[in-house]
């Protein structure tokens, strides 16, 4: 098992409780996957809310709703942004309680727009 493994736990928690509503796709040693539920985009195939993967040195979470039409307009707190690879992921090496803070905080505004999103349809 990856050193690793801790921040990985705790990221997949972070994930978790920050999208209560989003559906677990996959649940599999060092992987989590949520998409948004299909009722909720009214699509006929799952619609990729986030993952967290353990992979060797680091712990990798992405978020693809900051993407999204519904989240394209969402804030990356600076400190989040110097752990970004791309727009949508962050690289983790260790665990950073204030990082957490704002990826808890970012991740709950991506799951609530894509809700708001329904309900203004």
């Amino acid at each position: 098992m990856s050193d690793h493994y801790p921040l990985y736990i705790a990221l997949r928690g972070l994930m978790v409780r920050a999208a209560p509503t989003m559906q677990i796709a996959k649940d599999a040693l060092g992987e989590l996957t949520l998409n948004v539920a299909r009722d909720v985009m009214n699509a006929k195939d799952p619609v990729w809310f986030g993952s967290v993967r353990l992979s060797g040195s680091n712990v990798s979470y992405y978020l693809p709703p900051l993407a999204a039409r519904e989240g394209r307009d969402l804030i990356v707190p600076e400190g989040l942004k110097r752990l970004s690879t791309s727009k949508t992921c962050f690289v983790f090496h260790d665990q950073n309680p204030d990082r957490f803070v704002e990826l808890e905080a970012l991740t709950r505004a991506a799951a609530d727009r894509f809700a708001g999103a329904t309900r203004a349809a």
